[in-house]
């Protein structure tokens, strides 16, 4: 008897599975998480852009999708100069200006850049137009480290095509008030200046 009631009432639990937890949902895995990525995209006007999946295999950092690059070196990834090198090859490939930036999450001229860079303003699209900017957190990386030496944030240097500075630097103290239409036209002489 207890056989006969299992067959009955099997098909009732299948069928109330199959109600609840439909093939589709049960089956579904969510994607692997790609790395966080900023990315040249195709509306660079070079053909050397990456798309953004593909920039997702090659570097780290957050996703945009604007006409430059930005990443974000960790010192968990190894030597400095080693991941600046790595990076400067990706910038030549896509054919951007290299610069890296040394930023602190607690800086409010770090967090306006980034705000506007989010909100996508004008005037700090057109000012990191074609650039590959490499991030550097100050308190990771203890300062600059032997090849960096400054006194305020956030600070830019140039790079040249294997990745050393060049020299050329700029940092918060050369615009006023941090909002775009003080900084950006600031940053876009520095980053566009041969």
């Amino acid at each position: 008897m207890q056989k006969k009631f299992l067959f009955a009432i099997l098909p009732i639990i299948l069928l109330a599975c199959n109600f609840l937890f439909p093939a589709n949902q049960r089956d579904e895995t969510p994607p692997p998480t790609a790395p966080k990525v900023v990315t040249a995209q195709a509306a660079l006007s070079t053909p050397k852009a990456l798309t953004p999946e593909a920039a997702a295999t090659q570097t780290t950092g957050t996703t945009y999708t604007e006409p430059f690059v930005i990443v974000r070196i960790e010192k968990s990834n190894g030597d400095m100069m080693t991941q600046l090198a790595s990076e400067a090859q990706k910038a030549n490939s896509l054919g951007l200006a290299l610069f890296i930036e040394f930023d602190a999450t607690w800086c409010p001229p770090c967090q306006a850049v980034e705000k506007s860079i989010q909100a996508k303003d004008p005037l700090t699209m057109q000012a990191f137009e074609g650039v590959y900017l490499i991030r550097a957190d100050v308190d990771e990386w203890n300062g600059g480290g032997e090849n960096f030496d400054f006194e305020a944030i956030p600070v830019y240097y140039q790079l040249d095509a294997s990745g050393k500075p060049t020299g050329a630097v700029i940092d918060g103290g050369a615009w006023n008030e941090d909002i775009p239409e003080n900084f950006a036209p600031v940053l876009d002489k520095f980053f566009h200046t041969k």
